[in-house]
């Protein structure tokens, strides 16, 4: 043990050794070393270190700097003791006894805040409103920051996801506010959350405690001053309070001020706002979303980038220059997509010249998140040992140092990094900010890591972290989450000198309690589940580790917690279980969102509190799982015998009304979905419905020309109480109960007295049909819209018109009022909404928000939300202040008639012609049935002739190679093209050809995945493509009737023009020999050409009013599989129209594809695919169906087999690409899913659900709904 003098001294050269010191200088050859931008900056708690030793006063932030800039820490402590000179700035020759104390304090404040800021890379950052918002329309952030400060907002929350520069931006735009700061103007104070300990209470007092300020020179900038409260790090102090409210801000007597406050995105939830909306000033309870306002930050545009790297060059001499790194970040695939965000930036510039060394190939190189961290620790910690060899140590250190050195640095400097990141998450749980004192702690867990000890203060000084004063932290967030990811695993390298550490054997009990996955869950710690997942990608041992806990857990309930990370981190992964055996595993909790368990046992699983949502459960089996608490995102629907046309819930939610084509109108009881009521007397279909504000009455207007007043306070049915004779396209009920009106087919609008129904106002003066009607909250004024354009508002007292306001739009299809009554929303033609200002009756807003007409628009009860439908099926639910889209919720097959929300705003209600009444969780928007994120239709799909890849087109040019048997993503073909429609393999499988509507074929090398020529023919769009057996000719099919015959090994030379067809060709297919192919047509042809001379050999049919023709040829080159008529036939191409045997009818067929065998043809249609076997059955030979597979959310484009396996893959407009197998088991014959690539969509047909252990009723009914069994398959095969 060292004495108390060479202590000091060893602490001394601690600091000048520290590589973020601003004594360093010795990093690089050049001697300098820099890290700008980086995200996450020291962030100080106490801006003075305590003064009550020398030692103590030195043990200031240190920085890592380039002729004196700060480029990796922010936050330097000014030190009365310190060396470096501090002038306090002039203010006036008054003495400084005269001038304010809270302002010499503030003065004071500024200079070392100013001082303190050093950052040589800065970047503006540009942002969208929310994180439902697209990013094609995005605003200077900084600008957005400026109107918050001049407005009347009182809360800006500013999201991003880890490293994309939110700490940096605060601390630029704090630097820029002092420096523009004037005496009495508003002031700036920067909060580092994580480091206060009672934000929540305590704000601003802490935080200027820590300043040094006094309880006067507090209490006066409480009675006195403005402050704009700049928090940042909401999510790395695990807050889960609304600062603003529970620090009384802006109420009576307490601070003044605006609050600023930056967060993870990936720490959100659903309801999120309600941690930042500030509350109303006279009520506590009551939101102010006028006082709130948000933005995102985006990621860097490649603008951005070359602007970056271009001010990162010259910080330091470099033999690369600007042109060099952005040819790397170009070639590397996926690398530009990864460096978008800032903090990835930095380390990949820090890293590149090691990640391209000895690199032939670059375009080969696959670099992930977690392979950059890798490289830049690595690299990091190699220079400090350069920079600590190249030093004058003391003998202590010097002995430490070399016997560091000797046992392998790097490695000692990674697991003193990975001991501090386990500690904090094991006694800090997760709370980054290290708070050490030598004399208080000297008997804790700190000590290991911050004592000043020689071999801990060297590693310490050699690690990525920063200090403030007494405070530790990683220098981000996510270096902390990476060293804690790297104590369960962390990379492998065959050629390093020091190999990991054989990980524990997790195949026995007494071990598992001691695996790192056993320490804390990681579901709710999404950035370390990713690095892991990363990593799973990148070693299989680590994979075969994680599968063998949960095998585990079978038999070890010791293992749950283990087994639950693992299958967590698996599933992000991308990790697919289809057919998996996983009965009896124990993963309580986990999230398996996304998943993909096709046909996998799961028989006496522990599920318990499991998430679910948007799994693929088809054909997965349940029985005997504990499954309470477990989620799937969604609710069930209610279903109809007849269409929907109207649809409406009471004032108090618990009945529902819904009216039907056939004139019945049915009564629901919400709670138990129990049909109570029927009433019938419409002839004809119901077009409107309305209940009273008692929710005693109900309105409904039909189609046979009657409106119809019921009363089911009178019987169980509904006692009818009178008829009146007009035609009511719409009803409404008046808010306060005396009223109700109705929209005539004769363009006026009738008020009518709810306890008479006398007439009291007829209201005119509308050119078209009155198609929306809402009454103002108050009652005391009505709305209508009308197919000409325009809104009349009427006082509902006198009749009297009071604002006639013409939109720029025509064709109004629905209105509604906001709860407040100051706004209303305007749904029209073409699929345009529109915001309005009621006081003024200005026109809002408006915008293309579908692609069909608008069905109904309504408002949530909070007014926070509105929602809109579309006759296309879908609805859409938008922020109203930012009219930004929140959320997508697909699942309806036919119009949307209704919507609403229910009172408490929690769902949403849709109504619809196919028969359904569908409820979406609006607090878990973005996880209904189908919400397809930016994933383009895939177009075409085939099989390489050897089998081992897949390769697929998609609508918007995009062409990939996967791997046939894992799903793996092998290449994206470089090079573009418009849209590619059809995609064919050469049979020698070294190229593929893609083609598009404009008309061009475009030629790609398999090995190089780059373009090698273009067939530019000046054809109308291609729709169809095939390669000859031979490998000689590539057939074309286009919009303008044509079939072109290419020669191929020519460089495509035009050989043969094919004409015939009277309309577009949309499917070709060659003979097994090559020497004729078949081409069929929308004009319900289909013909046979002679390849050799071009010649028309025959016309097999013309079939009119059919649907579209498919083709293929059987592998026998006997059969040609058509589809006419909805029916599907073999017939001889060889003779005349010979069949060859019927398959039963189909709807909509729009292809088929033979089997290697000849024995199994798979067929089309819009939304499902069909398996059928050509088999002996009663002694004959015929076409079987032998499944039918339905979980597609679009059309299916694209079927393909696999040569010589009963595979096959589908193309699907949901953007899915599905890898099928067939099985054949004891004469039954199932389709599995081998692997999937798309959209996460829900999917449970077949799923069982036998005996499943707390399985909530409203879960079974979902499950039920999507095709789930409550029966096993042993029960099946006991009746066949």
């Amino acid at each position: 043990m060292s004495s108390s003098s060479p202590h000091e001294h060893s602490r001394s050269q601690s600091s000048a050794t520290n590589p973020l010191s601003t004594n360093h200088r010795d990093l690089t050859n050049s001697g300098k070393r820099i890290l700008p931008q980086l995200d996450r900056p020291a962030k100080s708690r106490r801006s003075l270190s305590a003064t009550t030793s020398t030692s103590t006063a030195l043990q200031r932030i240190q920085h890592h700097t380039i002729d004196g800039s700060s480029l990796l820490s922010d936050v330097t402590s000014w030190n009365p003791l310190s060396s470096t000179p501090f002038t306090l700035p002039y203010l006036s020759p008054t003495p400084v006894r005269e001038i304010p104390t809270v302002e010499y304090a503030l003065s004071t404040l500024k200079n070392q805040r100013l001082e303190e800021y050093k950052q040589a890379v800065y970047i503006p950052p540009l942002a969208k409103p929310n994180l439902q918002a697209p990013y094609n329309k995005l605003f200077s952030l900084t600008d957005k920051v400026q109107e918050f400060l001049a407005g009347d907002d009182q809360v800006m929350l500013i999201l991003g996801d880890s490293g994309a520069g939110k700490s940096t931006f605060i601390r630029h735009l704090e630097y820029e506010l002092w420096s523009n700061y004037e005496i009495g103007s508003r002031v700036p104070l920067f909060i580092n959350l994580p480091a206060l300990e009672r934000p929540e209470k305590e704000l601003v007092v802490e935080q200027l405690w820590a300043y040094k300020f006094s309880e006067m020179q507090i209490r006066e900038l409480e009675q006195n001053h403005q402050l704009f409260l700049i928090c940042d790090g909401y999510d790395e102090c695990q807050l889960i309070v609304n600062l603003h409210t529970t620090n009384l801000l802006n109420r009576t007597g307490h601070w003044k001020a605006k609050l600023l406050i930056t967060c993870r995105t990936q720490y959100l939830g659903p309801d999120y706002r309600d941690h930042f909306v500030p509350t109303a000033v006279d009520q506590y309870h009551r939101v102010a979303n006028n006082l709130f306002q948000e933005a995102v930050i985006a990621p860097f545009s490649k603008s951005q980038i070359e602007d970056y790297v271009e001010r990162y060059v010259p910080l330091e001499p470099r033999t690369w220059i600007k042109e060099d790194y952005m040819d790397k970040l170009a070639t590397i695939p996926n690398l530009m997509d990864l460096v978008k965000n800032p903090f990835l930036l930095t380390l990949a510039l820090e890293s590149m010249p090691r990640v391209v060394q000895g690199a032939t190939n670059l375009s080969s190189l696959h670099i992930t998140r977690v392979e950059l961290y890798d490289i830049f620790v690595e690299h990091w910690l190699g220079v400090n040992k350069r920079r600590l060899q190249s030093q004058k140590l003391s003998v202590d250190d010097q002995t430490t140092f070399n016997e560091l050195k000797d046992d392998g640095f790097e490695r000692n400097g990674i697991e003193f990094q990975q001991d501090l990141a386990a500690a904090i998450f094991r006694e800090q749980d997760g709370k980054p900010v290290v708070d050490y004192s030598h004399r208080r702690d000297k008997n804790s867990w700190k000590v290991a890591f911050f004592s000043p000890e020689p071999d801990t203060s060297l590693l310490r000084g050699a690690s990525l972290l920063s200090r403030a004063g007494n405070q530790y932290r990683f220098v981000h967030q996510s270096v902390l989450e990476y060293f804690y990811s790297r104590t369960v695993h962390g990379p492998v390298n065959d050629e390093e000198e020091f190999p990991p550490q054989p990980r524990l054997n997790t195949a026995t009990s007494p071990t598992i309690q001691n695996h790192p996955l056993s320490k804390r869950s990681l579901v709710m710690e999404p950035s370390i589940a990713q690095f892991l997942a990363e990593r799973v990608t990148l070693d299989p041992c680590f994979k075969q580790e994680l599968l063998a806990i949960i095998e585990l857990s079978k038999n070890d309930q010791k293992a749950a917690l283990a087994s639950s990370n693992a299958i967590t981190i698996l599933v992000r992964a991308g990790v697919q279980f289809n057919g998996s055996d996983l009965q009896g595993i124990s993963i309580p909790g986990a999230d398996l969102s996304g998943g993909q368990f096709d046909s996998a046992q799961l028989q006496g699983a522990d599920l318990k509190g499991v998430n679910l949502s948007r799994s693929w459960i088809r054909q997965a089996d349940f029985g005997s799982a504990q499954m309470e608490g477990a989620r799937f995102g969604e609710l069930s629907y209610l279903k109809e015998a007849e269409r929907v046309e109207a649809c409406v819930l009471s004032p108090d939610g618990k009945l529902l009304a819904t009216g039907l084509k056939n004139g019945d109108i049915n009564i629901y009881n919400t709670t138990t979905w129990r049909q109570t009521r029927v009433s019938w007397g419409h002839s004809h279909g119901v077009a409107s419905l309305a209940y009273s504000p008692d929710g005693h009455q109900i309105l409904s207007g039909s189609k046979d020309r009657t409106l119809r007043f019921w009363d089911f306070s009178i019987t169980d049915r509904g006692g009818l109480i009178r008829v009146l004779p007009c035609s009511a396209t719409s009803v409404v009920f008046s808010p306060t109960g005396d009223q109700f009106a109705f929209a005539g087919t004769d363009r006026s609008v009738s008020l009518c007295n709810a306890q008479t129904a006398n007439v009291l106002f007829v209201l005119q003066g509308h050119t078209r049909a009155v198609t929306g009607l809402a009454y103002s909250p108050d009652g005391e004024q009505i709305a209508c819209g009308s197919h000409d354009g325009t809104i009349r508002i009427f006082n509902t007292q006198t009749g009297l018109l009071t604002k006639d306001m013409e939109s720029s739009s025509e064709g109004i299809r629905c209105i509604a009022y906001s709860p407040n009554g100051r706004r209303f929303v305007s749904g029209f033609r073409k699929g345009m909404l529109q915001l309005w200002e009621m006081a003024s009756g200005r026109q809002g807003p408006i915008w293309r928000a579908h692609t069909g007409d608008v069905s109904c628009t309504r408002f949530s009860p909070n007014g926070q939300l509105f929602a809109s439908s579309c006759i296309d099926g879908t609805v859409k639910l938008w922020d109203a202040q930012a009219r930004s889209l929140l959320s997508v919720f697909v699942g309806h097959h036919g119009r949307v008639t209704s919507l609403m929300f229910n009172p408490d705003g929690s769902q949403l209600v849709s109504s619809s012609r196919d028969k359904t009444i569908r409820f979406w969780e609006v607090s878990t928007a973005g996880s209904g049935l189908g919400l397809h994120g930016p994933s383009d239709p895939v177009t075409g799909v085939v099989f390489s002739p050897s089998g081992l890849s897949l390769v697929s087109c998609r609508q918007n040019g995009t062409v990939q190679q996967h791997s046939a048997v894992s799903g793996e993503l092998e290449q994206v073909f470089s090079g573009s093209c418009l849209q590619a429609n059809c995609i064919a393999y050469s049979t020698d499988g070294l190229q593929i050809a893609t083609a598009g509507r404009e008309g061009d074929v475009h030629i790609w090398d398999v090995t190089t995945g780059k373009s090698d020529f273009v067939l530019r023919g000046g054809q109308d769009g291609v729709d169809a493509l095939a390669f000859s057996p031979c490998g000689q000719w590539i057939a074309t099919g286009s919009k303008d009737k044509i079939v072109q015959l290419w020669r191929f090994h020519c460089g495509g030379e035009p050989v043969h023009t094919l004409t015939g067809h009277s309309k577009s060709v949309t499917s070709l297919a060659f003979s097994l020999t090559g020497l004729q192919s078949t081409s069929e047509s929308k004009d319900n042809t289909f013909n046979v050409w002679r390849e050799d001379t071009g010649d028309f050999r025959a016309m097999l049919g013309r079939y009119l009013g059919g649907p579209d023709l498919a083709i293929d040829y059987s592998p026998s080159g006997r059969q040609d599989a058509t589809s006419l008529l909805s029916e599907v036939r073999p017939i001889d191409v060889h003779g005349a129209d010979e069949s060859h045997g019927y398959l039963p009818r189909h709807d909509n067929i729009y292809g088929v594809a033979f089997s290697s065998c000849g024995q199994w043809i798979v067929i089309r249609s819009d939304r499902s695919i069909r398996l059928w076997n050509f088999v002996a059955r009663y002694g004959a030979q015929t076409w079987r169906c032998m499944a039918v597979i339905e979980e597609f959310f679009g059309q299916v484009n694209s079927v393909a087999w696999r040569p010589g396996l009963l595979e096959f893959a589908t193309g699907c407009d949901d953007g899915s690409i599905r890898v099928w197998k067939v099985l054949e088991k004891s004469g039954r014959v199932s389709v599995q899913m081998i692997w999937s690539s798309g959209p996460a969509v829900l999917a449970s047909t077949g799923t069982i659900i036998a005996d499943a252990v707390g399985l909530s009723t409203t879960n079974r009914a979902l499950l039920k709904q999507r095709g789930a069994i409550h029966r096993s398959l042993e029960l099946d095969k006991e009746e066949e």
